[in-house]
């Protein structure tokens, strides 16, 4: 199982301290200590960004294990959509499962149509619900954490519509545990993820007491295997149980592309998704009634664990969805009915992330803004990470709470030494 709240971790071993991770945080949540690189928990996202940004393999993803597949009575996988883009064109969805089945598990479940669900769940809530507007996707669990961390007055914004990997997780243990006639903790349900992101959903969910998903793989380790088994499986006999409209989902756009609602806006990247954010929380984009935003530049094909590049992969998408076209969609009275009976609900209220203040009240952030504001006349404003800190504003912020020192700075110490040496020369006869 994957353990601790976090997915991504330091190898020490490989890390040099080039400080590479901590200027491509968009949290400011790594630093550099003693030469390696550390992650403050309360700041980090999962987003990946310093596993794109090191060049020597030193951050890192936390999977589940093969091992882990053994602890149950049934073992299920249920591929990201990003999955079947992996592997070309021609290579049907439907081959996927079947190959995922013959790496190890049980059985295999296609989330495609529970994404067009959401959709029109997505809609029918738009139509019936009430603002603040406009209304903010939740698919991705790094724009979740960045609004719970940077944006804490827009949550009210973020839809109270559940993921379609949870819905299917929770739909399909229902289901299984049936089938086998087992009990529902027998059912072990991983999800094969293009991210970082959504591993750390899995074992620190928001909006659910508990994830209905047992664990997850990335869809780089399981690539090679995977592929070997394609190319022994043959041909797909078709793809009639896959959904055209939801496997858009895998790219950005996707999501909004399966609405009816055409007052919507898709935004991608961590600058551009931060843009938006800021304009939201100054009271811009209020006639717009939803938003699909992604951390990743180009939505899940782009994901920091994916093996083919994002650009080949979104043609392959588009190729299939194409070939797929003329399959009927699901019937907008029923996802109403699910609606009625609260199926897509978020179970737990978002609330901001607890974050460790500088100050316990008024008065005294009063006097700690002038202890910043003195720390930063000291401070070159270089801001080029070679304390360990992204900025010298946060390396001000470290030093005030006690977790690093002016002279982590190399200009701070380079002015002390030349300044000793200076007092030393004049101390010489």
């Amino acid at each position: 199982m994957l353990e601790g709240h976090q997915s991504i971790f330091f190898d020490p071993g490989h890390c040099i301290g080039c400080v590479a991770c901590t200027l491509g945080c968009p949290t400011k949540a790594v630093r550099v200590r003693g030469g390696r690189a550390h992650v403050k928990p309360e700041l980090c996202i999962d987003c990946g960004a310093c596993i794109h940004a090191c060049r020597y393999n030193a951050a890192k993803a936390r999977t589940s294990s093969p091992a882990d597949l053994k602890k149950f009575k049934v073992a299920v996988a249920i591929p990201s959509l990003t999955m079947y883009a992996q592997f070309g064109r021609d290579v049907h969805p439907a081959q996927v499962l079947r190959a995922l089945k013959s790496i190890g598990f049980d059985s295999v479940y296609d989330m495609s149509w529970m994404c067009e669900m959401v959709a029109g769940a997505t809609d029918a809530h738009l139509s019936e619900g009430k603002g603040p507007w406009p209304k903010i996707s939740v698919t991705c669990p790094a724009i979740v954490r960045f609004v719970q961390i940077r944006y804490p007055d827009l949550l009210a914004n973020l839809i109270p519509v559940e993921t379609a990997r949870e819905l299917s997780a929770k739909v399909l243990r229902r289901k299984l545990s049936a089938e086998h006639k087992c009990d529902p903790g027998e059912i072990g349900i991983f999800f094969i993820t293009p991210c970082t992101a959504i591993m750390s959903s899995v074992v620190n969910p928001v909006g659910l007491e508990q994830s209905h998903l047992d664990g997850a793989f990335s869809i780089a380790e399981l690539y090679g295997p995977l592929l070997k088994a394609i190319k022994q499986g043959g041909p797909a006999e078709g793809d009639e149980e896959v959904s055209p409209a939801g496997l858009l989902w895998a790219m950005s756009g996707g999501e909004i592309a399966g609405m009816r609602n055409t007052n919507t806006m898709t935004v991608r990247g961590v600058s551009d998704v931060q843009f938006v954010l800021d304009r939201i929380e100054a009271g811009k984009y209020s006639g717009v009634d939803f938003i699909e935003a992604y951390i990743c530049p180009d939505g899940c094909v782009s994901g920091g664990l994916t093996v083919e590049g994002r650009y080949a992969a979104q043609r392959s998408i588009q190729a299939i969805a194409k070939r797929l076209g003329g399959q009927a969609h699901v019937k907008e009275e029923k996802v109403r009915s699910l609606l009625r009976e609260h199926f897509f609900d978020i179970e737990e209220e978002i609330r901001a992330r607890a974050i460790k203040p500088i100050a316990q009240d008024l008065r005294e952030a009063i006097a700690r803004n002038r202890e910043r504001a003195a720390l930063l006349k000291q401070l070159p404003r270089k801001n080029c990470a070679a304390c360990g800190a992204p900025d010298c504003g946060t390396l001000a912020d470290d030093v005030l709470r006690g977790e690093a020192s002016l002279e982590d700075c190399v200009f701070v110490r380079i002015d002390r030494l030349e300044k000793e040496a200076i007092s030393r020369k004049k101390e010489v006869p």
